[in-house]
């Protein structure tokens, strides 16, 4: 029996895989990660991925690139991609001028943190991210913004299942022309 968790993805993607449906955009969507992909991600990020990014990943390994409205829904390779720079900038000490850099209560204070996981990207180093380590007043597995000029933000979503009903709730604000997205609002 499915989890209300997993029944609110299959739901939410539901609603997006119409859309992309009904744009003609179906192949920017990948087929399913299988669980060896997702626990090879667990691994190497050393992370626990809560059950809504699994099952998502298990219905969609991500998009292809450009595929998605911000810019690219990563697969378990994108993930282990962006997140690797990030850390690597962390722990070179790119970022020990920014640690004391808050955005609220609800974020630790740092320009980035381990138990961040990045779910898209524009390929710019701005994105969703999926937060692992919250600060006080935040919410394990809230998606909140990060946009390497200004730094992290949000929450903008209080977990994954809602971050997928709020980009399927922007759809209809979009077109997809040869491949490209179109806002149209």
């Amino acid at each position: 029996m499915a989890s209300e968790i997993a029944t609110a993805v299959v739901d939410a993607w539901g609603e997006i895989e119409r859309w992309y449906e009904a744009q003609g955009a179906a192949h920017l969507i990948l087929p399913p990660a299988s669980r060896e992909q997702i626990g090879a991600l667990e691994d190497a990020l050393g992370v626990e991925l809560p059950e809504a990014l699994t099952a998502s990943l298990r219905r969609h390994n991500g998009s292809a690139d450009g595929g998605w409205p911000t810019g690219t829904l990563l697969s378990c390779d994108g993930i282990l991609q962006e997140v690797g720079v990030w850390r690597e900038l962390l722990t070179g000490g790119d970022f020990d001028d920014l640690k004391e850099f808050v955005a609220g209560e609800a974020l630790k204070a740092g320009w980035w943190q381990t138990g961040w996981v990045s779910l898209d990207a524009d390929g710019a180093g701005n994105g969703a991210v999926l937060d692992l380590s919250p600060g006080p007043a935040g919410k394990v597995g809230q998606v909140i913004d990060m946009d390497h000029e200004t730094g992290p933000s949000g929450p903008m979503a209080s977990d994954f299942v809602g971050y997928l009903r709020a980009v399927a709730g922007r759809l209809d604000d979009f077109s997809v022309i040869d491949g490209q997205y179109i806002e149209e609002k």
